[in-house]
């Protein structure tokens, strides 16, 4: 466990992870205060972890915070419910786009999830729109989101058949950015729920019903390797807000090849935020198996740096990835990170000559690092 784990500042970021604390929060809490809290630290883990709207929510009448935190915290807050009435106009919007093409979609996490579980579409942190697609619908909506004003990375109107069928292979969204003031500034089209490793077998025809969505919660995190406590805090509010049947949420993740993803999450729940493991869960976990994959996890949530943000962390999750791939040898996975849309970017060639990006791979990623030291 990193000494991050035991720090005053980390115990009390853990501490604000519901909207109704109960005891074992509060006394988490008052074991951290009672400490010497490093305010500028503290900060820095509630923007790396993207937990400042609960947390602010949590601490605002505490009076061992200092009104100076108190204020920068209420001022990151009130533009993330700013951010989110922009989300809720736009999916609004898109939602309405769906429907009057007759096409199917609902939207991922983000302000929705927030809504229903949180109560408050602000008390999560607002960063993009997920929304879920059928694959035909993902030309013209992607013509609808370029009339508004985004782009899309990578530019789906530059790219061959060769490089738009990679794409579809290797990768299950598409993001589409924009600077326009009043819009969110990122939003992601889904065309599968996950990526390539297998696992959460759903084929959605409409949105999720509270057990599938909340094994896909699972999926997401575990896959992402927890990175974030933000998608943690999730489950907290989530559970306090519906009375599962334990046993039945595990016959549905053997069903949709998600049993390790639901375990992992369990295991990380309980290490982190003290919730306890469901005995129909516990009583047929075998925690060993998972070793090496909670040992990458704890690493991820203690980095300071962004994701995936230099070469060996990149290694790192590749790795990790592996763990969780149902294939042996995945060349899916494996074939993206051996070409990008950067290489394509830097040495253009024509579509039959798509396979020489491969090899080329080393030579372009060398060449684009001496470009931006000069």
């Amino acid at each position: 466990m990193s000494l991050l784990f035991f720090s005053p500042e980390f115990k009390l970021m853990l501490s604000c992870c519901r909207i109704k604390p109960g005891r074992k929060e509060l006394e988490r809490r008052e074991e951290a205060l009672d400490a010497s809290i490093d305010e500028e630290v503290f900060l820095k883990l509630l923007l790396r972890h993207r937990v400042f709207p609960l947390v602010y929510f949590n601490l605002k009448e505490q009076s061992l915070i200092s009104e100076g935190l108190k204020d920068k915290l209420k001022q990151i807050a009130a533009a993330n419910q700013l951010q989110a009435l922009q989300s809720r106009h736009m999916q609004f919007r898109l939602q309405k786009e769906l429907d009057g093409k007759e096409f199917k979609g609902f939207f991922l996490k983000g302000v929705t999830l927030s809504e229903q579980y949180y109560g408050d579409a602000g008390l999560r942190h607002v960063m993009d729109i997920d929304c879920w697609v059928e694959q035909k619908a993902l030309k013209h909506i992607g013509h609808w989101l370029f009339d508004e004003g985004y782009v899309s990375v990578p530019d789906i109107s530059s790219l061959n058949a060769r490089q738009l069928a990679f794409v579809q292979k290797t990768d299950h969204d598409l993001q589409f950015l924009t600077e326009k003031p009043g819009l969110p500034k990122v939003i992601e089209l889904h065309w599968k729920l996950r990526g390539t490793l297998g696992g959460f077998t759903l084929q959605p025809e409409a949105p999720m019903n509270e057990v599938d969505h909340f094994l896909y919660l699972c999926t997401h995190g575990t896959e992402h390797g927890w990175f974030r406590m933000k998608w943690l805090y999730d489950f907290p509010q989530v559970i306090d807000a519906v009375s599962f049947d334990w046993e039945a949420i595990r016959e549905r993740a053997i069903a949709l090849d998600c049993l390790d993803h639901l375990e992992i999450t369990m295991m990380v729940l309980h290490e982190y935020l003290n919730e306890p493991i469901p005995d129909a869960i516990s009583s047929r976990l075998r925690p060993h198996q998972y070793d090496r994959h909670l040992m990458y996890i704890r690493q991820a949530i203690a980095a300071e740096s962004t994701f995936n943000d230099n070469d060996a962390n990149r290694l790192a999750y590749l790795q990790y990835m592996m763990y969780l791939s149902r294939r042996r040898f995945n060349w899916a996975l494996v074939l993206k990170y051996l070409t990008s849309y950067q290489d394509w970017k830097l040495l253009p060639l024509p579509q039959q000559l798509f396979f020489l990006y491969f090899p080329l791979r080393p030579f372009l990623v060398l060449w684009r690092r001496i470009f931006r030291r000069q």
